[in-house]
């Protein structure tokens, strides 16, 4: 029984591989038949047009069955096609495939299949014309034998050697045109724009500069910067705004405040010195905008240019922009070290909390002006971790070395979408030369915010 059954397996192998060798053949035979002007312009004339882009194959494009031209008389029935096609077929009795040969063998009986079941409707639609209407036979088989068959020409190779003549010639730069190279402009200025509408959760210190915040509020903030990059020059211009209106509860005679707002202007010019390090100069121009009071009374805290402050350094710039292997992972760093600055502020109302700026006076007044010499250390950095996360800090430190006036502000960015994003924000401050507030102990500053809402970048 195994005999027979291995002899089985070898005759159908043998008749599949017959199959498709004589439909091979047959296909050929037809190739080199060919098909009259007639069938060729009946088959053209019966095409309905289809659009350009009808086919997105080029096995769609091809009629690969003979039922889609014109029937031809044959003298007699197809034969029916009584054998079948098994993948298990191509199996040694009592082996088992692989699962991967399983599967080729799978995609090879459905093939096959799929070409019965063609050459099933093919018979059947011959059947139908040939008993219903045999007048739909435009040919025979003998009038396409009788036309003339086109075959290919095919161009003999000489058997003998052809010498062809090489000639040589000199090219001169004088003969030859130069290339022309295109040189793109160079973009010396670049500009960049973000900004943010959010609505946020705020909560200082009780010893905020600018008075104690804690409740629910909308938050707004715009940085814009034109830069000019060319040789060894170099130009930073950098416009921040930053504002925020807050609920005010615990105020019985306004519904709303201004819980911190600053208008922030900074240049840079730069000279290169080494690699990144440049002779710099910078001004920078920091100012209130608007009225911000005391809970319960009609005292400002601030106001427009009340006060201003007005920061000029001279000294070295160190920018960095390190590359990573990591994708969307990036770092721009500037420091500034400026051992000679001069720190002007002053206060165009009279009437503001002037504690919270300016140092006391013998008599109990407080100044409302101030100019003094120093030194000043800046630092800015934006930080990419991945392409939603974004870090920006900001560090500033002056001393004339009497006073010291620090700041720290960061800004954790975490973008939902690209128009909606997290952020959390932390702002410190340290002023020793104001007095401290009533209920603190400390010259440290606390400004916390977590917002979310709508952002922008460009």
């Amino acid at each position: 029984m195994d005999y027979i059954k291995k002899y089985k397996t070898v005759a159908i192998l043998s008749f599949a591989f017959f199959v498709i060798i004589n439909a091979n053949t047959n296909a050929q035979d037809s190739k080199t038949l060919g098909l009259s002007e007639e069938v060729m312009a009946w088959t053209i004339s019966t095409i309905e047009p289809w659009p350009a882009d009808r086919y997105s194959s080029l096995k769609e494009a091809m009629i690969d069955n003979n039922f889609y031209i014109p029937m031809v008389f044959h003298g007699g029935m197809f034969p029916p096609l009584d054998y079948k096609f098994n993948r298990d077929s191509l199996a040694f009795p009592g082996y088992k495939l692989p699962p991967a040969i399983t599967y080729r063998n799978k995609r090879a009986a459905n093939m096959f299949n799929y070409y019965l079941l063609t050459k099933k409707l093919e018979d059947q639609a011959y059947r139908e014309v040939l008993l219903r209407n045999p007048g739909n036979f435009k040919y025979t088989i003998w009038q396409l034998k009788e036309k003339k068959v086109v075959r290919p020409k095919s161009i003999e190779v000489p058997k003998e050697q052809v010498k062809l003549e090489v000639k040589t010639s000199m090219v001169t730069p004088e003969t030859v045109d130069p290339v022309i190279k295109f040189i793109p402009d160079r973009k010396y200025w670049t500009s960049s724009f973000s900004a943010d509408i959010k609505f946020s959760q705020n909560k200082s210190s009780d010893n905020w500069y600018k008075g104690k915040i804690d409740n629910m509020n909308i938050f707004t903030n715009a940085v814009i910067s034109y830069n000019y990059k060319k040789d060894k020059l170099s130009l930073t211009n950098t416009l921040s705004t930053t504002l925020t209106i807050n609920t005010a509860p615990n105020d019985t005679m306004r519904a709303y405040a201004i819980g911190s707002d600053e208008l922030r202007f900074r240049s840079n010019f730069g000279l290169q010195a080494i690699k990144n390090w440049n002779y710099s100069s910078s001004a920078e121009f920091i100012s209130s905008m608007g009225n911000k009071y005391i809970a319960n009374t009609m005292t400002k805290n601030s106001a427009f240019l009340s006060p201003y402050t007005v920061n000029i350094g001279v000294g070295m710039t160190y920018n960095a922009k390190p590359k990573f292997k990591k994708p969307n992972r990036s770092l721009d760093l500037t420091l500034s070290l400026e051992p000679f600055s001069f720190k002007y502020m002053y206060s165009m109302d009279k009437k503001i909390n002037l504690a919270a700026y300016f140092q006391k006076n013998e008599d109990g007044t407080y100044k409302y002006l101030l100019k003094t010499f120093g030194s000043t250390i800046t630092m800015a950095s934006n930080v990419r971790f991945s392409k939603n996360v974004t870090l920006y800090s900001r560090l500033y430190y002056f001393t004339n070395y009497e006073r010291i006036i620090g700041e720290s502000e960061n800004k954790l960015d975490i973008a939902l979408s690209r128009y909606f994003s997290t952020t959390l924000y932390l702002y410190l401050r340290y002023d020793d030369g104001v007095v401290k507030a009533p209920d603190s102990d400390t010259y440290l500053q606390v400004n916390e915010l977590f917002s979310f809402g709508f952002s922008y970048k460009w």
